[in-house]
């Protein structure tokens, strides 16, 4: 069992750049990857989010990837001689005018692209930069899973608890039904003779209708069936992969059999005994919304 919720980060560097890659992991319902990439290094994003989609079936996922050049790129300035006479002609035209001063600064030439250019050599990415950014990925999943994994094991942990007492209630509602369908039988009777206040009434008539509201009342079925949900639910915990789905699923059908046992239950001991389930159940839930 993994946890959708995680962190894995690693470094590493070659003769051109320096590569660090850091993951986090929160709860979705789906696989939500978000690749933070500069565009300069975007050739590398495809390879990186097939290995991502690889290694993690469910969650929102942040791989942020940053660069650091280790080159030293010198610029080149260039400047154009033709221009720069003929603004200083026009300049000390001006001047002679008296216009304007006649001194013309490197700052203003620095403002006018048509007479200074400053170039900065591209940075290379080539092969061996992406294989250098996806090993480095590579061992930011790794710690990634194993996080997710950790997380897991302790999930596993609380869920079975959870689901431990609630087959303990289950069982003690086991116990209970028949003493309580005796008890709901006898009280029920009463009552009807009570109502009919002395006047006669045919004991098998009597009994037929007695045993169809019991009947009615009895939890057999509900039990039966939760039994079968927490053997279902154990067994999809110890399976590999992405199973919070199916765990969220079965969550949910545990928790109909329990408001369908509560409505038929005219117990009130069974009646707290359901409540306690369903508080677990809740709790349960919560916890399989962690799961991957």
């Amino acid at each position: 069992m993994r946890s959708m919720t995680g962190f894995g980060q690693a470094e590493g560097r070659n003769a051109r750049h320096a590569v660090a890659v850091v993951m986090r992991g929160v709860n979705h319902r789906f696989l939500d990857l978000a690749l933070r990439l500069r565009e300069d290094y975007r050739a590398s994003e495809g390879p990186l989010r097939e290995m991502v989609q690889t290694a993690v079936a469910r969650g929102r996922v942040e791989m942020a990837i940053e660069v650091a050049s280790l080159e030293n790129r010198r610029p080149e300035v260039a400047v154009d001689g033709e221009v720069v006479r003929a603004l200083h002609a026009a300049v000390a035209e001006l001047a002679s005018q008296g216009i304007m001063s006649a001194e013309l600064q490197l700052g203003d030439l620095a403002r006018l692209p048509e007479a200074v250019k400053i170039r900065v050599p591209p940075e290379v990415w080539d092969a061996d930069d992406q294989g250098l950014t996806l090993e480095v990925a590579g061992r930011a999943v790794e710690q990634f899973h194993a996080a997710r994994s950790h997380e897991g094991a302790k999930l596993q942990a609380i869920l079975t608890e959870r689901l431990n007492e609630l087959e303990r209630l289950r069982g003690l509602l086991a116990g209970r039904r028949r003493e309580a369908a005796s008890e709901l039988s006898a009280n029920l009777q009463t009552r009807i003779e009570e109502l009919l206040g002395g006047r006669g009434l045919d004991e098998g008539r009597l009994a037929q209708e007695v045993a169809l509201l019991v009947d009615r009342s009895d939890v057999a079925e509900e039990l039966d069936r939760l039994g079968s949900h927490f053997e279902h639910f154990h067994a999809v915990m110890a399976d590999a992969g992405a199973i919070g789905k199916r765990l969220d699923f079965l969550t949910q059908e545990i928790f109909r059999e329990l408001n369908t046992l509560g409505s038929k239950c005219r117990d009130a001991t069974m009646i707290r005994w359901v409540l306690d389930a369903k508080v677990l159940c809740e709790q349960l839930r919560e916890q399989v919304q962690n799961v991957e």
